[in-house]
């Protein structure tokens, strides 16, 4: 199967804007075939706001054991930028609709020189 490489920067734009941090847990099925969260974090979903793409809004899964902040203890500061590392985008088909699978292996806070 061929798949397609998306030009990241192209696609979301160099200035992205982190607006915030949440944990996804790990879901275990259980005897009835039903889903159970249990209390062990396995990745962060960052959400940024793509400043050059109209402040379109997508989440970025990144499977690292510590957030960059941790949204329980503290806030981001504003005007937070940031950029990812080894960020890789994978289009899929929902409802008819293509939808974007973002994930990358770290985030880094980016300071404008």
């Amino acid at each position: 199967m061929i798949k397609p490489v998306i030009d990241s920067i192209a696609t979301l734009g160099e200035n992205l804007l982190l607006v915030d941090v949440s944990a996804k847990y790990e879901q275990v099925k259980k005897d009835d075939g039903k889903f159970e969260r249990t209390d062990k974090i396995i990745s962060y979903v960052y959400s940024v706001v793509c400043v050059n793409r109209k402040f379109e809004k997508v989440s970025i899964k990144i499977d690292e054991p510590r957030p960059l902040f941790d949204p329980e203890k503290k806030e981001i500061p504003d005007n937070t930028f940031v950029r990812f590392e080894n960020l890789i985008i994978t289009p899929y088909v929902n409802n008819g609709w293509i939808q974007l699978s973002i994930k990358a292996d770290k985030c880094i806070v980016y300071e404008e020189e």
